[in-house]
C-alpha cells in the first residue's frame, strides 16, 4: 500500500478515536490528500513552506474563498500535529480573514409583492409573521414544526 494512503487511513483513525464528525471526516482527509497530491513528495520532507505555497495555490489559482482556505488549513494542520506528530511553526501557516459582507435587504415594494402573490392565507399571515417580527428561515421551520405538532396531539 502506498505511503499517502497509509498516512491517510491513519488520520481518518485519528479522527475517529477523536469523535469528530462524519463530516469533519470527510472534508479533513479529502483535503489532506489534495495537498499531498499537490505537494508530491515524500512526507518527511513537507514542511511550512509546501504548506505556504499549497495555501497560496489555492487563493491565487484556484481562487478559494477564506473560509475554504481556512478548511484546507485546519485539514492539514491536523495532518502534521496529529497523525504525523510533528511540530510546525504555527505563525508561518496564516489563516484567511473572512469578508464580512452585509445581507441583502428587500425594498418594501418587494416584500409587499411577495405576500400578496401568496394565496393560502395560512402561508400568507405566516410570511407576515417572520417579516414582522425578523425571524429567521430556521425560526419559521420551528414555528411551523411546533403548528404541526400541536395539531397532531389534539387529534389523538
Amino acid at each position: 500500500m502506498d505511503n499517502k494512503v497509509q498516512i491517510l487511513l491513519q488520520m481518518r483513525e485519528d479522527i475517529l478515536l477523536r469523535g469528530l464528525s462524519k463530516n469533519t471526516l470527510e472534508i479533513y482527509t479529502l483535503n489532506a490528500r489534495i495537498f499531498l497530491d499537490y505537494c508530491n513528495s515524500p512526507l518527511d520532507q513537507l514542511d511550512e513552506e509546501d504548506i505556504r505555497k499549497f495555501l497560496s495555490h489555492l487563493i491565487h489559482e484556484k481562487k478559494v474563498s477564506p473560509g475554504t482556505v481556512n478548511s484546507y488549513s485546519a485539514a492539514i494542520r491536523f495532518l502534521f500535529a496529529v497523525t504525523l506528530n510533528r511540530t510546525l511553526n504555527y505563525l508561518q501557516i496564516p489563516r484567511q480573514k473572512k469578508r464580512k459582507t452585509l445581507p441583502e435587504v428587500l425594498t418594501r415594494e418587494e416584500v409587499f409583492s411577495i405576500i400578496n402573490s401568496c394565496h393560502n392565507i395560512k402561508h400568507k399571515a405566516m410570511l407576515m409573521l417572520v417579516y414582522s417580527a425578523g425571524f429567521r428561515p430556521i425560526e419559521l421551520c420551528y414555528f411551523q414544526f411546533q403548528l404541526d405538532t400541536q395539531k397532531s396531539c389534539r387529534r389523538s
